[in-house]
């Protein structure tokens, strides 16, 4: 995850109204590819609370009790989707 400084903004061509955290990359056959989550996404919100950085992304998922599903806002593609993620049950939700 990474924050959304100027220059990842402008590489990404996200607008300004896009705040959140920017997704660096996925591992293959992880919760988060099977949610179709890919490089270049920028999560908004996890279960309805607003992601300003990586940091409050990181919380938020943490403060999610293991093993439940996650909600998750993501802008890609020039748009906003919600997804969900299923974490793997063996592991601190699955990232």
């Amino acid at each position: 995850m990474d924050d959304l400084s100027p220059q990842l903004r402008q590489q990404l061509n996200l607008p300004e109204r896009v705040n959140g955290a920017a997704i660096e990359s996925v591992r293959p056959a992880s919760p988060a590819e099977e949610a179709g989550l890919a490089p270049g996404d920028v999560i908004l919100e996890v279960n309805r609370h607003p992601v300003a950085s990586a940091e409050k992304f990181a919380s938020e998922v943490h403060a999610s009790p293991a093993g439940k599903d996650i909600l998750l806002l993501v802008w890609s593609n020039g748009g906003a989707s919600y997804r969900v993620l299923h974490p793997a049950q063996n592991s601190d939700n699955g990232m």
